[in-house]
């Protein structure tokens, strides 16, 4: 399967890490909040799938915590 390099999901996670300084590591918790279990998430972060307008805006939910995104920042 062809894969993204930057895929827009390791966009969000690069710029929580810069912005945070700390490293992201999903847990239980997140899957339960984002609905994406790890096998999906980590198909996103890869680049090898795109998320669907659910996973998008619960994604965009959880990053806006630690700073300002939009559903731009996954297109």
């Amino acid at each position: 399967m062809q894969t993204i390099n930057n895929s827009p999901v390791q966009g969000l996670i690069d710029r929580y890490e810069a912005e945070t300084t700390l490293v992201f590591k999903p847990s239980r918790k997140f899957y339960e909040n984002t609905g994406i279990n790890r096998v999906r998430f980590a198909q996103l972060a890869n680049g090898e799938k795109r998320p669907m307008l659910d996973e998008a805006n619960n994604l965009i939910k959880f990053f806006s915590r630690f700073f300002p995104t939009s559903i731009n920042d996954l297109i």
